[in-house]
């Protein structure tokens, strides 16, 4: 599962790249998106369509994220079963819950 821990090099066709380049500026830095990150995914191949969907699926699982964050939502010992690179990219730094 090396795109979950370094999507850069883990091979991908230039499109998927840039989708994903695309949704990360959007998570970390989202007042510096510009019509030119548009641009570099209609580019990449990706249409007007695909690049809404891009932007409102990111946005929902942002949305989410924080929202899971504001109320103190952590993952439980039910996800020990998970392979252990999935689970560390859900928990994102956080750590499991141990007894809930």
């Amino acid at each position: 599962m090396k795109i979950a821990h370094d999507y850069r090099s883990a091979g991908l066709e230039r499109k998927d790249l840039a989708m994903l380049e695309y949704a990360e500026k959007m998570t970390l830095h989202p007042s510096e998106m510009t019509a030119q990150d548009v641009r570099r995914l209609r580019e990449a191949g990706w249409s007007d369509r695909e690049i809404l969907d891009i932007a409102a699926l990111t946005a929902y699982r942002n949305f989410i994220t924080r929202v899971a964050d504001a109320l103190g939502v952590e993952l439980t010992e039910g996800y020990h079963n998970l392979r252990s690179d999935y689970l560390q990219s859900l928990m994102v730094g956080k750590q499991l819950l141990e007894g809930a």
